[in-house]
């Protein structure tokens, strides 16, 4: 049973040194504005894609997981957006709202708007319930940038502006944001002269910058004039690569796979490469956790689940691998074996394999753990039902 979690966006809190967080950082001097954003999440699958203006439309590059959902994107006019994990935030203005799904309002966004002010009109019309625990950030080239907190939205235009996983209605000061890699950040802005230039920005996503379970994917760093794109992978800000928006749409709509662009021997492509070993899907984990004693309490209460029921919903749905899945949730269940939601995962992931006999054993572990599981009844009887017909 796949747990329902937001985006960019999983658990705030690991462990008590471990964190999911994204970073955005823009800088506008001289007519220049330069905006960097750091991704931070726990799997490396992540993709840019080039969909193609029409006489109509501008062109965009957007960015994201195997899931294809826009997690941020630049467009030709220089309009950038980015999306970031909250804590939960009521939306109460919904009447009389389009409802127009989250997706689709970005995509319209991107393909014909070019400053934060007609993205403000434009959002205020739609039904933004789906940002309870999320917050949008928009930049134009002009500098000025456009925060969206489900209800509230404001426009700023200072010349330096720093978003994270805070909202900026609910503090008074930045030095109330109580986010470690967000303070790293800060605390180098606040000791250097500002620059609006490809080099300084990088400089400062590098001390935004995580090195932990969910470390940063990738660095993205825009310049709004050039519309050229800097990219860092995996928290490795030794080598990167530079994209040209306007030479990549000249290419056609394509897509690609980010660790693709770096070299094999790069420290983010080795990486990506073992995250997806189908024979060992875990091993990052493993390595990770190394030989650290902790108990299924532990991993309960830190939310450890909820990593192994994403990772293992990631080989079932986006890479539609399910024998990968199964030794995730194999791994899940022997470090949580009273967990009832990872037994019913694993009996999902067995079920799509079409291992009945595997899957009704996990599904009725689960039953046992939780016998209000209403899922894993229903599970049981479709396959009970599906071996009939075989018969």
């Amino acid at each position: 049973m796949k747990y329902l979690i937001s985006l960019c966006f999983i658990i705030a809190l690991l462990f008590p040194n471990l964190g999911v967080a994204c970073s955005m950082y823009k800088s506008t001097k001289d007519g220049r504005t330069i905006v960097g954003n750091n991704e931070d999440f726990f799997s490396p699958n992540s993709q840019f894609w080039f969909e193609v203006g029409t006489k109509d439309t501008f062109g965009v590059m957007y960015m994201g997981l195997l899931d294809n959902f826009a997690q941020g994107a630049i467009n030709e006019s220089g309009l950038v957006f980015d999306g970031f994990w909250e804590p939960y935030l009521e939306v109460k203005k919904t009447k009389g709202k389009l409802e127009i799904p989250i997706g689709n309002a970005l995509k319209n966004i991107m393909q014909t708007m070019d400053n934060v002010e007609d993205v403000k009109l434009y959002l205020q019309t739609i039904n933004l319930s789906s940002l309870t625990d999320g917050q949008l950030v928009f930049v134009d080239k002009s500098g000025t940038y456009l925060i969206v907190e489900g209800d509230d939205m404001f426009i700023g235009d200072e010349m330096e502006k720093t978003f994270s996983n805070f909202y900026y209605s609910q503090i008074e000061s930045l030095k109330d944001v109580r986010l470690d890699y967000f303070q790293n950040g800060q605390k180098f802005i606040n000791a250097t002269k500002q620059k609006s230039t490809v080099e300084y920005c990088s400089e400062a996503m590098q001390n935004f910058a995580q090195s932990r379970l969910a470390p940063t994917q990738y660095s993205t760093i825009y310049d709004l004039e050039n519309l050229t794109i800097r990219v860092f992978l995996f928290n490795d800000f030794s080598e990167f690569i530079e994209l040209d928006l306007k030479k990549e749409l000249r290419k056609g709509s394509y897509r690609t796979m980010i660790a693709d662009l770096f070299p094999k021997t790069s420290i983010g492509y080795l990486h990506y490469k073992k995250y997806n070993n189908p024979e060992n899907p875990t091993l990052h984990l493993k390595e990770f956790l190394g030989d650290a004693e902790i108990t299924e309490q532990e991993f309960l209460s830190n939310g450890f689940d909820n990593v192994i029921n994403r990772l293992g919903y990631e080989w079932l749905n986006d890479m539609k691998n399910p024998k990968g899945a199964i030794k995730v949730f194999q791994y899940g269940v022997e470090i949580m074996p009273n967990h009832p939601n990872l037994h019913d995962s694993l009996g999902e992931a067995y079920f799509f394999d079409k291992d009945w006999n595997n899957s009704i054993k996990n599904y009725k572990k689960s039953l046992i753990l939780n016998p209000e599981n209403k899922n894993a009844i229903t599970m049981i009887s479709k396959i009970n039902e599906l071996r009939g017909k075989n018969k």
